[in-house]
C-alpha cells in the first residue's frame, strides 16, 4: 500500500497555516517555516514523514484489529470525526469529552448502559410510563447521545487515540498518556508535541486540512489488508 502523501496536496488543503505568533507553543519551533501577516507557517517538508510515519504505525494497528477512537469536540470537525469512525468500524467522541472517559471506564459503561436502557423503552410497543415520562426519557436519552454516541458499541478502552487539536483535547491526551495509550495527534503551532506518540504538525482548525489528513488515514484503516497477507502467503511458500 501507497503510504506517500504529496507536499502539493497538504499546500493546497491548507495545512500549512498555523495559529496567530502570539498563540504559539515553543516547542513546536522546529516545525515552524515562518510568518506572514502575524501568522505562522508550518513547514510541511517536516510534516510529511512524521505523517508517513503515524500511518504506518495506524496499517500496523489495522493489521491486528487494534480499536481507535477518533477525538475532535470542534463543531466544525463533528461530522467529519463521525464520518471516518464509522466507515472504518471504530469510534469517535465528536460533543464533549468526559473527564474519566476512558481512565473510569467501569462509570462510563455503565451510562453507556443507562442509554441503551432508554432505548428499549422508548422502542417498546407496551410501557408502563406515562406520555410525560416517556418525554422526560427521550430527552435525558438525547443528552446521553450527544456524548456517548460514538462510544456505544465500544466494549472496552481503545487501543489507540486519534486526536484533533491536542490542545482543546487536553484532558483526552492526559487520560490516555495515564493508560499508556499511544496518540496519532493534529498539532498546530500552538500545541506540545512531545505529549504525542505520533504527532502530525498541521492546520488542525481548517476544515479541509483535517478531511484531507482523516481521508488518507481512513484508506489505511479501511483496508483489509488482502494484498498484504497474500504476499507474505506467497513468499512463505516459496
Amino acid at each position: 500500500m501507497n503510504l506517500e502523501i504529496s507536499l502539493e496536496d497538504l499546500l493546497k488543503n491548507g495545512s500549512h497555516f498555523g495559529h496567530n505568533k502570539k498563540r504559539w507553543n515553543p516547542k513546536m519551533e522546529k516545525f515552524i517555516y515562518g510568518e506572514k501577516n502575524g501568522t505562522h507557517i508550518l513547514d510541511l517538508r517536516k510534516s510529511l514523514p512524521l505523517i508517513e510515519n503515524a500511518l504506518k504505525f495506524a496499517l500496523e494497528c489495522s493489521k491486528n484489529k487494534k480499536k481507535f477512537l477518533f477525538v475532535s469536540t470542534k463543531k466544525q470537525h463533528g461530522e467529519i470525526v463521525e464520518n471516518i469512525a464509522k466507515e472504518t468500524g471504530n469510534y469517535f467522541v465528536n460533543f464533549r469529552w468526559l473527564g474519566g472517559m476512558i481512565t473510569n471506564w467501569n462509570t462510563v459503561k455503565n451510562s453507556i448502559n443507562t442509554l441503551n436502557n432508554y432505548e428499549n423503552v422508548l422502542n417498546s410497543e407496551e410501557t408502563v410510563f406515562t406520555k410525560k415520562e416517556l418525554s422526560d426519557i427521550e430527552k435525558k436519552k438525547i443528552r446521553l447521545e450527544k456524548t456517548l454516541g460514538g462510544i456505544v458499541e465500544m466494549k472496552s478502552t481503545p487501543d489507540v487515540l486519534f486526536i484533533i487539536d491536542t490542545n482543546r483535547e487536553h484532558i483526552a491526551v492526559l487520560e490516555a498518556k495515564k493508560l499508556g495509550i499511544p496518540i496519532i495527534g493534529i498539532v498546530d503551532t500552538n500545541c506540545d508535541p512531545d505529549l504525542i506518540d505520533y504527532p502530525i504538525p498541521a492546520n488542525d482548525d481548517g476544515v479541509k486540512s483535517v478531511q484531507f489528513i482523516l481521508d488518507s488515514f481512513k484508506k489505511v484503516l479501511s483496508s483489509d489488508n488482502s494484498e498484504n497477507t497474500s504476499d507474505d502467503g506467497e513468499k512463505n511458500n516459496e
